[in-house]
Formats: structure tokens, C-alpha cells, sequence
């Protein structure tokens, strides 16, 4: 529906209001409302199709531990004190160790299983060292005791400011990447991206493979030759002793590589999930203080069919006077994952400010699994319940209102303008992909006559949206940018 044929809509609706002004109705209030928003809406997006829906959500898996999710809003964490060093430069015997046990194509998940780790009573720093064949983009994250932490991303043409002329192959590179390597014949520091056959100038598709050659790096199929890699490194301070805190990837480019896909966008690669190892036995690198202990995560990007779980397409060195402890995921031991849907409701105390904040309610289908190995090698998890629940992330309207999600009917409770209660409520009968979510809103605070909303149809001016859990609110009273929605080519 475009926007002129949703104009007339609003204006047939108007007109039926009007002839019934005579007689007493109690929804007429509500009408006008709808109205009001309806025309509002049209003229504040006139470039959104309104055909596509209001469903942005990706519903992806995530792999969390139990009681950890619902503990911190991903998007109103605390501060933890966690500082960008001085450029890192990798120790080569450390990438040799690293190469020799995770191998280039081969499946290296038995060399670990599933896990999470335990925060040490010291600081502690976390440094990228390699980056294997892969095809997509993504962001590292920590999590700890429940909050969510962006680490790192994985740069790329766009994140560096460069600027390719396919003919004459030249480059503008506006600043440094996360990561770099070293050029034998003049000692220059190159970032690590792109394509094989220019120091990485080019495209994610096919990164560098630095495979060892003698006594340097080589740059797989080139004859430039790397003699040293460096990393921007992550210190942490003052982290909870003893929470538990785990590692994932963030899909945010698909790619792929020989013709196969590399993953969803969206998807989280977690070493709850399995898609990294902890490696213990590793030798302490010179640059690294001798009453120091050191540990590698290998990382998968992807967990399709034909992936090939070599657990290099990301490397970390983790090394501290104590480093976080892993504790592995067996038999027997319980995770959660979770599908969650954040919805974002305007009460129509107001039809013109689209801040779509009056009502921020994650909706979760949570599973209790374990793991099943075989041969040592994680092929599968066993579901042991289900449930669902709701949590109350934010309340950026004043009007008293009523939820009902999926089976459940909640109290009546009061708005709070710009509270983040955090209140976790247990639900049943949500349906992820039909949204059965609504809210009744009283017109005033004293109102006996409500508002009805639910979540609209396609060609609806909506009053909820669906979104990911990672997409934060607004502020009072500012819109949701238009590229929220759909917007055509």
C-alpha cells in the first residue's frame, strides 16, 4: 500500500467518524486517535512500503547460560573498565604453536568442547592474532555475568575509508584496521583484509592465509612475504570475580566462500554453541611477563553442513597473571537457547512522536538442552524443557496499560516515563512468527475507555514493531529513524 492509497483510508475513516458525533460511543475517542496516528505516520514516512509488514526480527538461536539472559537489558549494561592498548605484536612462535593445532581445512573440534569461563581476581587482556579463510563479516563480543560487551569487528573496504579503482588497483586507506601484517621487503604495516594478491586490498572473500614458510609469513598464493602480525589488545579490570563470562561472534556480512554460504546475518557463534575451543597447554610468548599465564580461543563463523571446522577463522590470545578459567560443557550440564522478538508499542498517548518507546517487552521461547558427543566430538543438543517468558525493558509513557501475550493476561499495571524495570514475567502461548502481542491503554490516567493495540497488519500504520533484542530504544519524544522500515530500491 503507498502512502496516497493509506491517505484515503484515513479520510474514509474520518468521515465515518464524523457522522456518528451525535451518539454516544465509546470508541470514537479511540478512532480519532487511530486516525490522527494513521495521517501522521503517512506524512512523517512517506517513503516506507507499507506492504512489507512491521516484523524486522531475525529470531535467530542464541546459546546462553541459564538465568544469565534476562539478568542485564543487552542494551543497558554496566560499565565495565575494560581499556584499547598499544599495538601488540604477535610472538611467530606462538603462531606456529597456534598452526600446528589448528590446522588450515581440518576439523579441529576435538581438540575442545562447548564452554564458558570463570573471571579471575586479576586484570587481564584478550588480543586477536589470526584470522583464517572465511568469507563473512562479524563483531567479537564478551559477555559477562549477563551483560553484553562489543569488542571487536572485523574490518573491511567500508570501515577502513577505502576507495578501489579496479583498473589501476588504487587505494585510499583513511585509517589503521584492528589488524595488520608486515611487508618483508620494506617493513610496512599492512591491514589484514581483502584480497591475496594485494597486501589485502580488495574484498572479505578471500582473506589472508598465513601459512608458515620458513622462517616468515607468507601470504597464501602471493609472493609477498609477512614477517609479523599485530593486534590492537583489550585489558579488563575489575571485572566480578568469579562470574561467568563467555565468548561469541556476530554475524553481520553473509558471505562465501568456493561457492558456499557462510552463515546467517545475525547468527551468534558462541563457545556455549560449540563454535570455539579453549586451548590451554600454550607456550608463554617472549612479549608476555614470565609469572604470566596465556591461553588461545580458536573461533568458527560457521556451523552449516558443509563447514569445515578448522576453529581459526578467528584466533585470541588471552594471557593475564590468571587468565579466565574454562569450564567445559559435558554431559549432563544445561544450557539455554533462547528466540526473542523485543516489541516496541506506541499507547497513542501521543500520534505524532513515533519514538515507539512507551512499551519495550522482550518476548523469549527458551529450551533447556545438554549436550550429545560422540566420539568426543559435539554432534548434537537434547532438549529437556521449555518455556517462555517476558521482560519489561522500558516504559516511556505515563497512561496505565494491560498486556496480554500469547495465552497470558497481565495485570494492569502503571506507566513510568523512562523507567527500565527489567521485569521478568513467565508467559505462555506466544507465537514468534504470528506476534500475538497486545496492549489495552486507557485513554487517561482515570479513563474507564481503553485504546486497543495489536500488532498491526501489512498496510497498517503501526503501533508495535518487532525487532532484534540488540536494536536499542529511543529517547523521549525522538522518532525512529526511517530506515527502521522498509524502504524500496
Amino acid at each position: 500500500m503507498n502512502v496516497k492509497n493509506l491517505l484515503m483510508v484515513i479520510a474514509a475513516g474520518a468521515m465515518t467518524a464524523c457522522s456518528n458525533t451525535n451518539l454516544y460511543d465509546e470508541g470514537l475517542v479511540e478512532r480519532d486517535a487511530k486516525t490522527s496516528y494513521a495521517d501522521n505516520f503517512a506524512k512523517k514516512y512517506p517513503n516506507v512500503d507499507m506492504s512489507k509488514g512491521w516484523d524486522f526480527s531475525t529470531k535467530q538461536t542464541i546459546f546462553t547460560l541459564p538465568d544469565q539472559a534476562s539478568a542485564q537489558a543487552r542494551t543497558r549494561g554496566v560499565d565495565y573498565n575494560y581499556s584499547t592498548g598499544d599495538w601488540y605484536e604477535v610472538d611467530n612462535n606462538t603462531l606456529s604453536w597456534m598452526h600446528e593445532q589448528l590446522v588450515e581445512g581440518q576439523d579441529n573440534r576435538s581438540l575442545g568442547k562447548p564452554f564458558y569461563m570463570s573471571v579471575p581476581g586479576n586484570e587481564f587482556t584478550i588480543v586477536p592474532i589470526y584470522q583464517g579463510v572465511a568469507g563473512a563479516m562479524w563483531n567479537l563480543h564478551v559477555v559477562v555475568d549477563g551483560v553484553d560487551i562489543k569488542l571487536w569487528d572485523k574490518i573491511n573496504s567500508e570501515s577502513l575509508g577505502e576507495t578501489v579503482d579496479n583498473e589501476n588497483r588504487t587505494v585510499s586507506i583513511a585509517k589503521n584496521g584492528t589488524m595488520q601484517i608486515k611487508d618483508e621487503e620494506n617493513d610496512n604495516w599492512h591491514n589484514l583484509q581483502g584480497q591475496w594478491y594485494e597486501w589485502g586490498y580488495g574484498n572479505w572473500n578471500s582473506l589472508y592465509n598465513t601459512e608458515q614458510g620458513g622462517d616468515h609469513w607468507q601470504a597464501d598464493g602471493s609472493s609477498n612475504h609477512v614477517t609479523a602480525v599485530r593486534s590492537l589488545p583489550y585489558t579488563f579490570k575489575n571485572l566480578p570475580v568469579g562470574a561467568n563470562m563467555y565468548f561469541y561472534l556476530e554475524v553481520t556480512v553473509s558471505g562465501d566462500y568456493d561457492g558456499k554460504r557462510i552463515n546467517d546475518v545475525g547468527a551468534q557463534q558462541s563457545s556455549i554453541k560449540g563454535m570455539m575451543l579453549a586451548l590451554q597447554d600454550v607456550p608463554l610468548p617472549a612479549n608476555i611477563p614470565a609469572d604470566n599465564e596465556a591461553m588461545i580461543i580458536g573461533c568458527e563463523d560457521a556451523d552449516l553442513q558443509d563447514s569445515d571446522w578448522d576453529m581459526n577463522d578467528l584466533v585470541l590470545l588471552v594471557y593475564g597473571p590468571k587468565v579466565p578459567k574454562p569450564i567445559e560443557i559435558t554431559e549432563g550440564d544445561e544450557v539455554e537457547t533462547r528466540q526473542t522478538v523485543r516489541y516496541m508499542i506506541e499507547d497513542l498517548g501521543a500520534t505524532d512522536d513515533f519514538d515507539f518507546n512507551d512499551i519495550v517487552i522482550d518476548v523469549a521461547d527458551i529450551h533447556t538442552k545438554t549436550p550429545i558427543y560422540t566420539n568426543g566430538v559435539l554432534t548434537g543438543w537434547k532438549d529437556e524443557s521449555s518455556r517462555q517468558e517476558a521482560v519489561i525493558r522500558h516504559l516511556g509513557g505515563t497512561l496505565p496499560f494491560q498486556l496480554t501475550i500469547g495465552n497470558t493476561v497481565l495485570d494492569e499495571r502503571e506507566g513510568v516515563l523512562g523507567a527500565d524495570p527489567n521485569e521478568v514475567i513467565e508467559v505462555t502461548g506466544w507465537n514468534i512468527n504470528s506476534h500475538n502481542v497486545s496492549v489495552k491503554v486507557r485513554q487517561n490516567l482515570n479513563a474507564e475507555v481503553y485504546n486497543n493495540i495489536k500488532f498491526p497488519r501489512a498496510g497498517e500504520a503501526p503501533m508495535i514493531i518487532a525487532v532484534d533484542a540488540t536494536q536499542n530504544w529511543m529517547p523521549e519524544r525522538q522518532s525512529v529513524p526511517e530506515n527502521w522500515f522498509y524502504i524500496p530500491d
